[in-house]
């Protein structure tokens, strides 16, 4: 399995939350589409992204795009002490900080 750092997780104007890598990502990651669950590769932006957020917390959705990155593309996603939270509530920083 392999792992990718997340240097910044933004919950950005159209209420989508994007998980972006240290690593830039690579090209295959676009077909994590194909699991039909709403994430998506932003190549622009270099992360996973979900779809709009309507009724899931910020925290659900982090935890979904971690499992299905992990179960279609085979990457486990990681924080780090230095990762970025943009628009990110402090409960739902607090809950997916405890989950480590």
């Amino acid at each position: 399995m392999k792992t990718e750092t997340i240097n910044k997780i933004v919950l950005n104007n159209s209420n989508e939350l994007i998980l972006h890598l240290d690593s830039k990502g690579e090209p295959m990651y676009q077909y994590v589409y194909r699991e039909a669950a709403g994430v998506y590769w932003d190549e622009k932006q270099k992360g996973f992204k979900s779809t709009e957020i309507k009724e899931w917390t910020v925290s659900d959705w982090y935890f979904h795009i971690k499992d299905i990155v992990r179960s279609s593309l085979n990457i486990d996603l990681k924080l780090n002490e230095m990762t970025i939270w943009e628009n990110i509530p402090e409960t739902e920083q607090t809950k997916i900080k405890n989950a480590l």
